[in-house]
């Protein structure tokens, strides 16, 4: 039972690594892929009476899983911060794109006619020439 543990695991460690590298290198379909197998593997661990198990476990073992533990808990905790930093430079960027966007109310009536003064566009050589 242990090694079944240990595997799953360990397969947890592994997904977890691969979404850092699809959260780093904006890999929208491998992070998708990461969080269903995740997911599917969080039901298979929760499956896992640890608790019980532990008891059957020798001291090297336990060892060992609590420091497979502790990775994971890092690399989540990782996760975590590089997806909220993402969350925070793509709200950044809709935000400039929406300042953008904006137009600039004094610039038209209540009919969208431009109320510009058009003497100030017509400083072209062109319309000089004409």
């Amino acid at each position: 039972m242990y090694q079944e543990v240990l595997e799953a695991f360990s397969e947890l460690k592994s997904l977890l690594e691969r979404k850092k590298e699809a959260i780093i290198h904006k890999n929208l379909d491998e992070l998708a892929r990461c969080d269903e197998d995740i997911v599917i593997l969080s039901e298979k661990i929760n499956k896992f009476d640890i608790n019980a198990l532990k008891d059957t476990f020798g001291e090297e073992q336990k060892q060992e899983l609590k420091k497979l533990g502790e990775r994971i808990k890092v690399l989540e905790e990782n996760n975590e911060i590089l997806i909220k930093h993402s969350i925070g430079v793509i709200n950044n960027i809709l935000s400039g794109i929406l300042n953008i966007a904006a137009n600039d109310k004094t610039s038209y009536n209540a009919k969208g006619v431009s109320c510009t003064d058009s003497e100030t566009l017509d400083i072209s050589s062109i319309t000089e020439e004409a």
